[in-house]
């Protein structure tokens, strides 16, 4: 610990005595943080993985991706864009270093038990308690399967309410920015999650001749409110990918900068631009947060955190730079980070993404702008469509993800694929002369892409857990939630709910200012109205064999990953650190010049 505390302090040192005059600082940096990280690679295969190990990846990572970039701005010329690039790379890195000497300083906990704390984990945590009162059996006295204590249930109840506090706060933030048409939902199955946890804690502390039955009875309720819960934010979070993909298009920073440059002050097109930009960033942060909690490996995991983190230093940089009269090169250097990220973000989380959920979502969103196109024909719309249908061209460029095609019989599916591939560019030609072809033969191009899109859908896998699995009725609950009068004194009842993003994902930055605008509670959709059309039937009280989160996100099973974090030596492969090392390597043998 010591040993590695004073590497920390010697890159610090390193940093601070930098004054642009020597060339050779930044190799000796690279040198010490190549000794730094050797000594952490052999702990990390002789100890057991942590939270801990995961911020030093975490820290390790912005300083390699902040090296990089300081390189750059060294050799461009001298002037006060590049300076002011220069310095916020710097700021970074130190940032990064002191977090790390916060970690080997006595008493620290790793600053990382918060973020531990994801909606996964907190959902399986409160199953688990619950199944010590659905499991129970009345004719079975084993004390493991039911605290026979009131006070023993008291305490349970207490613990169930703390992790569904958690829980609702990570839904509600979700929520926040969600699609306006999965808002109201959310809302209401939340509340419902809360009606249920405050009938099962009144149940706790009175006990009664049928106490266990009622518990029993109670507990199963809120087991079924919390699984319609997280299946709807599992398909919701699905849908608000392909928003967000498209949406980093349709908001880039250079069409914001082309906005700045020719509207004036008044001009409030270019803050709209910036607010939904900023709506964005915002929805790609819950959708890492997510992902990072079912990325299979702690490679994949950094790299997650890695671009959310740089969104998170960016969101206080990027923009201002946009605004600010002079520094050109500064926001290029900025843009040019920022899409590199955003290029990361994308590639992980096609990986993590699993196929067949992911089609599935496309296939439902193709379903219903077709219906809507029918209806009022717009060519906008058809647009939208096939540009969310090349996010899919995008998943199966990946190699891993390539791989499902080629397992099903007979090699089917890259023969859909290809099919899908040879409509899709139809579809999109058709388009480029719409003006000269009947709206119907465009639909009709449509049409074919849908059905092959179901075969190759289909031809994934049997899918039974997505097609059988119970799923929350939507309307139901919200016309239910709409009669139900005491649904705001729950939501007020429970004081231990915060939303939003409770902790930062690794710098500590102040929430934009830049735009303040008067809303309502449900932001306004970006890209296509995407509305489900299955009937979804309410589920049993049942706990499921398998989560529905299975087939939306790659998980390791839990034998595989127990043995990942107690066999860390023979997965040294996988890490990140071992990344890092070939970079440093290669870098601390480099010359920089100025």
């Amino acid at each position: 610990m010591k040993v590695l505390r004073k590497k920390i302090e010697s890159c610090l040192l390193i940093l601070n005595r930098n004054n642009g005059r020597d060339p050779n600082w930044l190799n000796d940096l690279c040198a010490v943080l190549l000794e730094y990280s050797t000594l952490v690679h052999s702990s990390l295969c002789s100890q057991k993985q942590n939270e801990s190990s995961e911020l030093v990846c975490l820290c390790l990572s912005q300083i390699m991706i902040c090296i990089r970039q300081v390189e750059n701005t060294m050799k461009l010329a001298c002037g006060s864009s590049v300076l002011a690039s220069y310095q916020y790379f710097l700021d970074r890195i130190r940032w990064c270093l002191k977090r790390l000497l916060h970690l080997y300083t006595e008493g620290s906990n790793g600053d990382l038990g918060a973020q531990e704390r994801s909606f996964l984990k907190l959902m399986d945590a409160t199953l688990d308690t619950l199944a010590l009162f659905t499991s129970h059996n009345e004719e079975n006295t084993d004390p493991t399967n039911f605290s026979q204590s009131p006070n023993e249930v008291l305490l349970l109840s207490q613990k169930l309410r703390a992790n569904i506090d958690m829980i609702l706060g990570q839904a509600l933030g979700f929520a926040n920015v969600a699609l306006s048409q999965d808002k109201r939902a959310l809302s209401a199955l939340c509340q419902k999650v809360i009606g249920e946890c405050n009938t099962f804690q009144e149940e706790s502390k009175v006990p009664s001749a049928s106490y266990k039955s009622i518990l029993k009875l109670r507990a199963m309720t809120l087991e079924q409110a919390l699984y319609q819960l997280e299946d709807f934010i599992n398909d919701a979070l699905l849908r608000l990918v392909f928003t967000c993909f498209l949406d980093f298009d349709k908001f880039s920073v250079d069409k914001i900068r082309t906005l700045l440059r020719n509207s004036s002050e008044e001009d409030a097109m270019a803050d709209e631009f910036i607010a939904d930009f900023d709506v964005n960033i915002d929805r790609a942060t819950q959708i890492g947060l997510f992902a990072t909690s079912f990325a299979p490996t702690l490679k994949m995991k950094t790299m997650m955190r890695s671009c959310l983190a740089s969104f998170e230093s960016l969101d206080t940089s990027l923009i201002p730079s946009l605004q600010a009269n002079g520094s050109d090169l500064h926001s290029d250097i900025l843009e040019q980070h920022f899409n590199e990220e955003v290029a990361k973000f994308k590639a992980a989380l096609q990986e993590i993404i699993d196929s067949r959920a992911l089609l599935g979502c496309c296939l439902e969103i193709l379903t219903s702008g077709i219906s809507a196109t029918e209806k009022v024909y717009e060519k906008q719309r058809l647009e939208d469509l096939i540009q969310i249908s090349l996010l899919l061209i995008e998943h199966f460029q990946l190699e891993v993800n390539r791989k499902v095609l080629a397992e099903t019989n007979n090699q089917v599916g890259e023969e859909y694929y290809q099919q899908f591939i040879r409509i899709l560019r139809e579809c999109k030609a058709i388009l480029m002369c719409a003006s000269q072809v009947e709206q119907q033969r465009i639909l009709k191009r449509f049409k074919i892409l849908r059905t092959i899109l179901r075969k190759l859908h289909g031809c994934l896998g049997l899918g039974e857990q997505e097609d059988n699995a119970p799923n929350p009725l939507v309307n139901l609950l919200v016309d239910d939630i709409s009669n139900q009068r005491g649904d705001s004194e729950d939501l007020a009842q429970f004081t231990g709910i915060t939303t939003a993003r409770g902790s930062s994902i690794l710098y500590d930055t102040e929430r934009r200012g830049r735009v303040t605008r008067l809303k309502d509670n449900n932001l306004a959709t970006n890209t296509l109205d995407i509305k489900s059309e299955k009937a979804k039937q309410n589920g049993n009280g049942l706990r499921k064999e398998e989560s529905l989160r299975t087939t939306m996100f790659k998980r390791q099973n839990i034998a595989e990953s127990r043995k990942l974090y107690t066999t860390i030596s023979n997965q040294s492969t996988d890490l990140q650190i071992t990344d890092i090392l070939n970079q440093l390597t290669g870098m601390s043998n480099g010359y920089f010049e100025c």
